[in-house]
């Protein structure tokens, strides 16, 4: 379940590993860097290693691959606020929990980008995209 008030945007997101995962978000948060908004990570696992990996072989500036590395790959986010996007990575069920918590936060103008496992739900991904607007994969972000 998505936060749905107050939103701009309901997103998920499927990917099959670490790797594949940071390949789909780090175009989407070099972009939001570019237009300087506010890019927040809540995860449930520690990515650092793997997206360390990943931008150090990437074609871009230092400071922005600085950036990418500093919004906090190996921990939950605590202080998020109105005109953010949230990127949420974790089980079902972590995803669901952090959700309501960002609901009861009643922040508005978020962008909230849910990020499951395939192996995880590929057998409810239906009910799951019911649920969003959009899909974030590695051509970017697409309307069901």
């Amino acid at each position: 379940m998505l936060v749905e008030s107050q939103n701009k945007g309901k997103i998920c997101s499927f990917y099959v590993s670490d790797f594949h995962l940071e390949m789909i978000l780090v175009p989407y948060i070099n972009k939001k860097i570019d237009e300087e908004e506010e890019i927040k990570i809540i995860t449930e696992k520690n990515l650092q290693d793997s997206v360390k990996i990943l931008v150090s072989k990437m074609n871009m500036p230092e400071d922005k691959k600085q950036k990418i590395l500093n919004l906090g790959w190996d921990k939950e986010e605590t202080s998020l606020k109105d005109k953010s996007n949230i990127i949420v990575i974790g089980s079902e069920e972590y995803i669901k929990e952090k959700n309501r918590a960002i609901e009861q936060m009643h922040m508005s103008n978020l962008t909230i980008i849910d990020c499951y496992d395939f192996n995880e739900v590929k057998d409810n991904m239906n009910e799951i995209i019911t649920n969003y607007d959009n899909n974030l994969n590695t051509l970017g972000s697409n309307k069901f």
